[in-house]
């Protein structure tokens, strides 16, 4: 079944100047202003501003805009208090808030706060666990849990507006995690596999590989009657009505032909017009209706989101 489109912006709370009170707010009135369905916070310990109190205070400045960490990284925090932070920002938002969740791939991050980066198995099973755990408590439920890396005792549901659950994206590279999410996300959001030693292999978000991502969720979303929304992440956006120069440019430094390079679903680079048939053949091909841009390409995606609004 064909998804309607949702855009939305992710950024890590840069702003020219520096981060500040003035700047965010005003980002987040512009994401809402311009048409956009949701503004997501990325999940790094050293980006200018934590997620979860840049989201609070962006509630308060919009009415509209859904907001949400896209992904939260499981390893820094309890799956407890981060669902209880999550339920509260439902509440002082009114019902707009979503939590994304992955299992961490930064081993920066986890060298910044302390915490050891074990091996992808481990992170694995862990998060598992978290997704278990948190998919219970975003639907305001008592929980009574022990697992190998988890145990919960609680007794009082945290309060949510949302029913019967705040929603739920899971970010997943692998097939196990693709798995996962399938079973329980509202929107599985395609990432790149990370490497052993941390990072992500960007290769892996090539189109051959997607169409195998996407075959995995769909085979085990369909086992258990669900169809979660699919979406990506484009890292870099360049909207122009001449991108004739531009494409040949990353074709070649790439080693792909302009063809290519217009299917690779991280890059978005051409006309309004083109792009919105990129999007539709994106969709056609891997389902792909949920598709978040850097806030830099704020201004000039716009148009792209009003052609696309409501199809």
């Amino acid at each position: 079944m064909t998804q309607p489109f949702t855009f939305s912006v992710a950024t890590g709370g840069e702003t020219s100047g520096g981060p500040s009170s003035k700047a965010w707010l005003e980002l987040a009135r512009s994401v809402e202003g311009l048409g956009y369905d949701a503004l997501y916070l990325n999940d790094h310990v050293e980006q200018p501003l934590a997620a979860l109190p840049a989201l609070a205070a962006a509630a308060a400045v919009t009415t509209t805009l859904r907001l949400g960490p896209r992904v939260a990284n499981n390893d820094v925090r309890s799956p407890v208090l981060l669902a209880h932070e999550i339920a509260t920002l439902d509440v002082l938002s009114d019902g707009r808030a979503e939590l994304g969740l992955g299992a961490g791939w930064r081993a920066e991050d986890h060298r910044a706060a302390g915490i050891r980066f074990d091996d992808g198995p481990r992170r694995a099973a862990r998060f598992a666990e978290s997704v278990a755990v948190v998919d219970r408590l975003l639907r305001g439920e008592p929980l009574s849990y022990t697992g190998a890396h988890y145990t919960v005792e609680l007794t009082e549901p945290f309060v949510t507006v949302q029913r019967p659950r705040i929603p739920l994206t899971v970010g997943a590279g692998g097939p196990r995690l693709l798995r996962l999410a399938a079973e329980h996300a509202d929107t599985v959001s395609l990432t790149a596999r990370s490497l052993p030693g941390g990072g992500a292999d960007e290769a892996d978000l090539d189109p051959a590989r997607l169409d195998e991502k996407v075959a995995v969720v769909r085979a085990a979303a369909a086992a258990h009657g669900r169809s979660p929304r699919l979406h990506h992440v484009v890292w870099e956006c360049m909207i122009t009505p001449q991108p004739g120069p531009l494409l040949e440019m990353y074709a070649g430094a790439m080693g792909i032909t302009v063809a290519q390079l217009r299917a690779q679903p991280s890059l978005i680079i051409g006309s309004v017009e083109s792009v919105t048939e990129d999007l539709l053949a994106r969709r056609e091909r891997w389902g792909l209706s949920s598709v978040s841009v850097p806030h830099t390409a704020l201004q000039h995606f716009a148009p792209v989101v009003a052609a696309l609004a409501g199809r």
